[in-house]
Order: C-alpha cells, then structure tokens, then sequence
C-alpha cells in the first residue's frame, strides 16, 4: 500500500539516480524503479514509462534520420526527455520545454514567441519537436507555426485507449498538405510514437 512517505521515497529514488554527470549509466535501474511504482505516481511522474526496447529503438530512429538536437514541449518532470538522452549517443542534445512551474496548472495561451526557438537549445535551432500526450491544439499551432525545422514526434495513446490528447498522434490536424507521417513505432502499453515529416 502506497503512502506519502512511500512516495516520497520513491521520488528521492528517482533524484539520486538522475542527480549527477555519471547518472546517465542508471537508466536501466531507473525503469526498474518505475516498474515497482503506484500507477498514480507514475502517472504523475510521466504518462508513458517506456522499456529498453522501446527507448532503444527510438533512439536508433532519431539516429538514422539524423536528429541530433531535439525540443520537447510540455516536458513535464523532463524524465522521459532525460531517458531518452541517457539511452542516446553523444551525439544527441535533448531539451525540454515545461511552460507552467506547477505543471498541473492549465493554460490555454502559449505566448510563444519565434525568437524563443533559436535561442533556447544552447542557441542551436532544434531539428525535430516532441509533443508527448500534450492536450492543447491551439498551442500546437502556435509551435508549429514558427518552427523552423521538418521533424515532428507525437507520442500518445493508441486509439480506444480511454485518453484524449490533442494532437492526437495518429490523427493530428496538421496544416493541410503540410505534413506527412514518415515513421510509426508502437510503444508499451498501448501508446505510439509518430513522426512526421514537413513536406517540400
């Protein structure tokens, strides 16, 4: 049975094993960790716990299309994004993007400015978007409408799983004859990564 303090614990768990320059080589404990976790509590902590499998494989794409510096926007705790880079090569820069310091606290207006895209990855402009079960199409747009690059990520849950997102992963509003799917990879538990790509 899980309580504060076990959460708490949990938590601090999961610090001690991100915390520090040599962290990168917990990964594996980490989704171990997750593994053992209250559903609530890693719901909390991230909507998808992905497996080696999984990670590996995405990592391997984001390789072989030759995505080296990656934006998530709405990052949330950044654990997910932190996974995706420790699994990654050195190549890989991953950044994230979490907008509300509360995380739980909506918001329906972006604000985003185009001159935050250039500057916000080391001043490196990002090759690709993540948006992981991100809820709020407005703002999509809005990102989209000033990225630069061709590469987009949605991940979320596969269709009749019970939970909404918008974008919806495999269904998105895209601007019409913009975008197109390019690679489609299923993810544990009923969840989906689909990248697309910006057309010519």
């Amino acid at each position: 049975m899980w309580d504060e303090q076990s959460e708490l614990d949990a938590l601090q768990e999961i610090y001690s094993l991100t915390d520090g320059h040599e962290a990168k080589k917990n990964w594996r404990k980490l989704l171990v960790l997750g593994s053992t976790l209250d559903n609530q509590l890693k719901r909390k902590l991230l909507w998808i716990w992905p497996t080696v499998s999984d990670l590996t494989k995405f990592n391997q794409t984001l390789h072989h299309l030759g995505l080296q510096t990656v934006l998530s926007i709405g990052c949330g705790s950044g654990l997910l994004e932190w996974m995706i880079a420790a699994v990654g090569d050195e190549t890989l820069r991953i950044y994230g993007l979490e907008r509300d310091p509360n995380r739980w606290r909506k918001s329906t207006d972006s604000r985003l400015k185009g001159s935050f895209l250039s500057s916000c990855c080391s001043g490196v402009m990002p090759c690709a978007l993540i948006f992981c079960y991100f809820n709020n199409s407005k703002a999509f747009l809005d990102y989209l409408s000033v990225f630069e690059g061709i590469w987009i990520i949605l991940i979320g849950p596969q269709p009749g799983f019970g939970i909404h997102t918008d974008p919806n992963p495999l269904q998105p509003e895209l601007p019409k004859n913009q975008w197109s799917l390019h690679t489609l990879m299923n993810w544990t538990e009923q969840n989906v990564v689909a990248i697309y790509k910006k057309l010519e």
